[in-house]
Formats: C-alpha cells, sequence, structure tokens
C-alpha cells in the first residue's frame, strides 16, 4: 500500500518588501506588548508571520536591527499623529480663546492616543525588557511635545489674564497632567474618557481665574 504523500506546510503568500517590512514590525510589536521585548526574537517573528528566517533576515539585518526599525516606526507614526491634531500658534489677527486652544490641544492628544493604543502603548507604557535606545527616543518625543506646548502658553498666558504663572512650569505641569492622563486611557480604556481629562482641565483653568479673550 503506498504510503501517503506527505502534507506540504503551508508557507505565507509572497508580499512586496514594503508590506512584508510591516506585517514583520506589526508582528514584533503584538509580541512585545503580550510577552514584553525579551520575547521577540528573529525566530518568533517568523513564525507569527507563517515565513521562514531568511525572509526576516532579508528585511532586517538582526534583531537589534528589527527594533530599532519598530521604534522609529512608532515615533514617526506619534509625531505626525500629533502635527495633524495639534493647534497652532494663532496669528497677529486672530480672535481665539488661550483656554479654548490648550483644551484644543490636550483633547486632541488624548485621541490621537486613544485611536491608535498599540503605538503609544510602546511609547507610554512600554512592556517588560524595553531597551535603553526606546527611551531616549520617547525622551526626544517629549522635548518635542514640551516646546510646542511651552510655544502655546507664552502666546496664551498673557492673554488670559489670572495671576502670574511660570510658563516653564506651568507647560511641565500641563504636560505631566496630559501624558498621565494618555497613560490611563491606554491601561484601563473602559474607566477613563477622553472627557473626563478635558472636563478636569477646564474646571484647573477656571481655578486660576478667569480668562480673557483678546480684543477682536
Amino acid at each position: 500500500m503506498p504510503s501517503a504523500t506527505p502534507a506540504k506546510k503551508p508557507y505565507a503568500p509572497r508580499l512586496p518588501a514594503a508590506e512584508r517590512r510591516e506585517q514583520l514590525l506589526d508582528a514584533a510589536q503584538r509580541i512585545a506588548l503580550e510577552r514584553g521585548f525579551h520575547a521577540v526574537s528573529v525566530d518568533g517573528v517568523a513564525k507569527a508571520c507563517g515565513v521562514t528566517r531568511p525572509v526576516v533576515y532579508g528585511v532586517f539585518e538582526d534583531r537589534t536591527a528589527m527594533l530599532a526599525a519598530l521604534f522609529a516606526r512608532g515615533e514617526e507614526r506619534a509625531l505626525a499623529g500629533l502635527a495633524r491634531v495639534f493647534p497652532a500658534i494663532p496669528g497677529p489677527g486672530d480672535d481665539v480663546d488661550p483656554d479654548d486652544l490648550l483644551l484644543q490641544g490636550i483633547t486632541a492628544y488624548l485621541q490621537t492616543v486613544s485611536a491608535d493604543p498599540d503605538t503609544w502603548r510602546i511609547i507610554l507604557v512600554p512592556p517588560e525588557g524595553a531597551p535603553p535606545e526606546l527611551e531616549q527616543r520617547v525622551n526626544a518625543q517629549r522635548r518635542v511635545m514640551l516646546r510646542t506646548l511651552r510655544g502655546l502658553l507664552d502666546w496664551g498666558l498673557p492673554r488670559r489674564g489670572g495671576p502670574p504663572v511660570d510658563p516653564d512650569l506651568f507647560a511641565r505641569a500641563v504636560f505631566t497632567l496630559a501624558e498621565g492622563a494618555a497613560r490611563l486611557l491606554l491601561v484601563d480604556p473602559e474607566r477613563w474618557r477622553v472627557e473626563q481629562f478635558t472636563d478636569f482641565t477646564r474646571t484647573a483653568l477656571a481655578a486660576l481665574g478667569p480668562g480673557v479673550r483678546p480684543p477682536g
């Protein structure tokens, strides 16, 4: 009786290079979020995508290069998302309420985080075993965001009135609030909503004294 022909192992279909790269990075990200960065390996990513190790090595030189590409992609996505939604500093003739502008910026930031939670978990709630390079990239992002926020406050604080506030300390306080709120949204999205933090920020601004709209 002839022996049965062994079934061929199914392989993932061929993909264009750019699509394959995204597929591999998506797999690496899932593994990192589920089990920690220490669990990310060339072999594990290959198995997750149904490809062989040479396919992974054809895209990334090694595990280190793959993780570097994952961090770079996350940074690019995060900054691009913020650039699309974060308010610009108004021009001299614009009639804009400073408090509304700050609330718009914080709300847009939190909505961006909520819309792409996996990218932002890597940044704000890094899994176990995160390498130093990730912290360096995150700190660089923080400096960019803090500079942007400081620019808005330098414009807005003189226009809103109220008691004098150190703009640098206020920028850092607002940034800490926004980043902490973003972490809560990522860790427990069923408990926390963007609107809660928007309302809290509005109340905190009101406690500083009445905002003053710029003259029309």
